[in-house]
């Protein structure tokens, strides 16, 4: 039942990426006063066990406590998901008879199969391949420049601390860009920019060591960028039937370019800007791919294929309609 804004939605997934960039500080600052292995191990390992128990006491989703029939405790999460978005009355309005009316609603709305070939659809099939591709060009050009620093002759742990911080601001800017330019110039921007910065340091005299980092750190708050926006936007392509999946599909297939990033620097036995050419094309086309995706700012959140096949007809009659109530990915 996505009837709420998605502003809380967008804020979580950023400041759960920020996570990420106050570890890679963190992580920095860590393995510089801590030198032995396993010391160095069981301090890392350490943060799992705390969120492992700190998981204990987080929100169950309203989604599942209404479909395990939960209906009490999954109505007053919607209520609560409702005053966070900044919409008490409309919460307040909600009863139980509404919500058992729009989940009827929805299991009508959701008979149609709804499993993998769903995503190859003649309306599906390209958002799939696209998000895919910038899942994956986030993460062979990410870890395979992230996890060579020493190749820019600089002290790696400075680096760190600088990648993190860099990081940080980067996602932050994200909320604004996505305000302001949307979700389509954010994500193709984004990726075409951190691919001309890591061009652009393949023709950089390797002497020129300020430079070059200062131009790997930029490429990579590109991709920080990147990140952020292609976790928003997958999740606004595809339909409530559909979302977890396709989310999961962009997951898998940046940790297979995690996995392919690193072996690229093989190439550079052949000519030593080769890798770094490779990692700059890789984000440039799959930005110019962007391109190809619909932008999905200020519309409706899409619950079935159905909605998803009438977007662009929503999306022509919104604006005389005004902006939706009840669902809005409005940031």
């Amino acid at each position: 039942m996505e009837w709420t804004s998605t502003r809380a939605r967008v804020l979580a997934m950023t400041f759960n990426s920020l996570g990420y960039s106050f570890g890679m500080v963190l992580m920095a600052a860590v393995a510089y006063g801590v030198r032995d292995w396993a010391r160095l191990q069981l301090a890392v390992s350490l943060p799992f066990f705390l969120c492992f128990v700190y998981s204990w006491w987080l929100a169950e989703s309203a989604r599942w406590l209404l479909i395990a029939g939960r209906l009490e405790q999954g109505l007053r999460e919607l209520q609560r998901a409702a005053a966070i978005n900044g919409r008490r009355a409309a919460g307040d309005a909600l009863t139980m008879e509404v919500v058992l009316s729009a989940m009827q609603e929805e299991l009508r709305a959701s008979r149609a199969p709804a499993g993998l070939g769903s995503l190859c659809t003649a309306r599906l099939g390209l958002r799939t391949a696209v998000s895919m591709l910038c899942w994956f060009a986030f993460g062979f050009t990410f870890f395979g420049l992230a996890l060579d620093l020493q190749a820019l002759g600089s002290d790696v742990f400075l680096l760190q601390v600088l990648m993190g911080a860099v990081d940080t601001a980067a996602k932050l800017g994200t909320l604004l860009l996505l305000g302001r330019l949307g979700r389509r110039p954010t994500q193709a921007a984004s990726l075409a920019l951190a691919g001309l910065c890591i061009l652009a340091n393949a023709l950089v005299p390797r002497d020129m060591r300020p430079l070059r980092s200062a131009l790997a750190l930029l490429g990579l708050g590109w991709l920080g960028v990147a990140f952020t926006c292609v976790s928003v936007y997958t999740g606004e392509l595809f339909p409530t039937v559909l979302r977890m999946t396709a989310v999961g599909l962009g997951q898998m297939s940046a940790r297979g370019g995690a996995i392919l990033g690193p072996l690229v620097r093989l190439l550079g036995v052949y000519h030593p800007s080769l890798p770094l050419l490779v990692y700059g094309a890789v984000p440039v086309l799959s930005g110019l791919a962007a391109l190809l995706l619909p932008e999905t700012q200020n519309l409706p959140l899409p619950d079935t294929i159905q909605d998803v096949q009438n977007q662009s007809v929503k999306k022509a009659t919104q604006g005389a309609r005004g902006p939706s109530v009840l669902k809005s990915t409005q940031l």
